[in-house]
């Protein structure tokens, strides 16, 4: 935190940013869940970090500068080496007259604007400027250039360590924002891939002399065997990164034909901010879920393929839910993220804690709320449909294709059309598809090829939505994006409000289809058109939303 806790409320009410009820509220879920008051009134909605930062600079009496906006000369970047941008969160972004700007979250840190000067040299004065977290997050990645296709004729000979090697490599790709590291042997090379905004991207490419230290390395960091490599193994570790961020990566490593392949998924340590809006819900989808989350039992069920942002949304939700009068339970496989003041399981198949079993030792918890990471089995369906039923908010994820395809596949599992009916509160399907860039973007045509899947797709998109879609923007490539086009991901959404009419279909064993028909005639958008809104708000692209739609 840049300022103290107590100076900073005394800033937010003196400028009036935020209701004293609402600061009240903020500052006792902070101290319930050990985290900054600011994490609550951005995860609340209450506060956005821009504004944070025209505050902060009031405070300070120096400039805001708003990194987002603002196209960086890489030569002015790059005047501050990148270890010592990333170690510090600093960015350089104008130099006029002599005089370095250099933007920063605590403009107060005489002691880092004197070392700035030093390490720079060649320049009279330091001018620093307040920045939103966010928005250095995002310029630190212009360091960064992004190789689509690695030439894996050039391979990188290093003489660091394996050590050194691995950590240089985590550090990168949390600062990319990427969800996964692969670590690929092949014939006479080790490969390493990023997946980032839900693509794989070639990274880097060593001699094949380094494979077998750096899984060492992993094995002994993950606590794995090291001299198992005929079967797969699964661990975790934790990394600190040079900013201090405590970062958790989930191992998989597992047996190939030029030897053993890792992947690393980058998770959260701890997640404290929990806001419906970034997840990618509308406003009035926003308000439909914040009215069935109101409700103290039932079941709330989340469905799309893997990696379609489920667990995200659900863990959204119970952060919003995590009050000190309330007792949270999870059962998970894997825990993905910790939250705290949340009781988190994790699924141990070899000593039989499984979703089921976990699940009836949950209830003896004395649980308010309470969320099974994956229902797929008869046992865990019949489970958490009676929790639901005798007074426990329940929230699970299925897998189906749609919002309406969750309930046959619920009913398949073995749960009477009239449970369901009666403990079902609702049910949402989701995607994820990749925002375009703001910096470069550019109004375009639609694509011939998309535009005729457009126009098949018509009878399913209602006309007052199809109207919306004037302006067409497409993904054009920058350093701020590396240029893919892109940068970051959002939901598109299908939300399923289960109400009389619904309940009644369901309990008259209704297919899909007539569930989904009665849902949009009653005013529900389908995930298409969710996707075509925000194709028309210029935040995707229509290749995007088909794309995901297909999985």
């Amino acid at each position: 935190m840049i300022i103290n806790e107590a100076a900073l409320r005394k800033l937010i009410k003196r400028y009036k940013l935020v209701g004293n009820e609402d600061l009240l509220s903020a500052t006792k879920v902070a101290q319930h869940l050990g985290c900054s008051v600011v994490d609550v009134l951005i995860g609340r909605d209450l506060l956005n970090e821009k504004d944070l930062g025209k505050l902060l600079s009031k405070n300070y009496k120096v400039g805001y500068v708003d990194l987002d906006k603002r196209n960086i000369d890489v030569s002015i970047l790059k005047l501050i080496p990148e270890d010592f941008a990333q170690s510090y969160g600093v960015i350089a972004f104008d130099k006029k007259d002599g005089k370095l700007f250099v933007a920063m979250e605590d403009p107060s840190d005489l002691e880092l604007i004197e070392l700035i000067k030093k390490t720079v040299g060649k320049i009279n004065k330091v001018s620093p400027h307040v920045a939103s977290r966010g928005g250095i997050k995002n310029s630190l990645k212009l360091y960064k250039t992004k190789v689509k296709d690695v030439d894996e004729s050039k391979v990188e000979i290093t003489e660091a360590s394996p050590v050194y090697t691995l950590e240089r490599l985590l550090e990168e790709a949390v600062n990319e924002d990427a969800s996964d590291i692969h670590i690929e042997p092949l014939e006479d090379r080790l490969l390493i891939r990023y997946r980032v905004d839900g693509v794989l991207h070639d990274t880097k490419v060593y001699d094949k002399n380094l494979h077998s230290p750096i899984v060492a390395r992993l094995k002994v960091l993950s606590d794995l065997k090291l001299d198992e490599t005929r079967l797969p193994q699964d661990g975790q570790f934790s990394f600190n990164t040079k900013r201090g961020n405590k970062v958790s990566f989930r191992v998989s490593v597992i047996p190939c034909v030029n030897g053993e392949k890792v992947v690393l998924r980058i998770l959260e340590d701890s997640l404290t901010r929990f806001n419906l809006e970034e997840l990618g819900l509308l406003r009035e989808d926003q308000e439909i879920t914040s009215r069935k989350l109101e409700r103290t039992h039932g079941m709330f069920l989340v469905t799309g393929p893997t990696g379609s942002g489920k667990t995200t949304s659900l863990y959204t939700i119970l952060g919003l839910l995590n009050k000190s009068g309330v007792n949270i339970q999870t059962i998970e496989d894997p825990v993905e993220n910790k939250i705290k003041r949340i009781n988190q399981i994790q699924v141990n198949n070899q000593i039989n804690l499984t979703f089921a079993t976990g699940l009836r030792s949950i209830l003896r918890q004395d649980p308010d709320i309470v969320m099974v990471g994956e229902i797929r089995d008869k046992e865990t369906a019949v489970i958490a449909t009676n929790a639901a039923m005798t007074g426990h908010l329940v929230f699970s994820t299925v897998h189906a294709n749609t919002s309406a395809g969750a309930i046959p596949r619920m009913i398949d599992l073995g749960i009477e059309p009239f449970l369901l009916a009666s403990t079902l509160n609702m049910v949402v399907a989701q995607r994820l598809v990749r925002i375009l860039c703001s910096k470069c973007k550019r109004i375009s045509k639609i694509n011939p090829l998309v535009k005729s899947k457009l126009d098949a797709n018509k009878k399913y998109i209602s006309k007052d939505i199809l109207k919306m879609l004037k302006d067409y923007y497409e993904p054009v490539g920058c350093n701020s994006c590396h240029d893919t086009g892109y940068r970051g991901r959002v939901g598109i959404f299908e939300l399923l409000n289960v109400d009389a009419k619904i309940k009644d279909l369901i309990a008259s064993k209704a297919t899909s289809n007539q569930i989904q028909e009665v849902s949009v005639k009653t005013g529900t958008k389908t995930m298409l058109e969710d996707g075509i809104i925000k194709v028309a708000k210029g935040i995707t692209t229509l290749e995007e939303v088909f794309r995901v739609i297909s999985e």
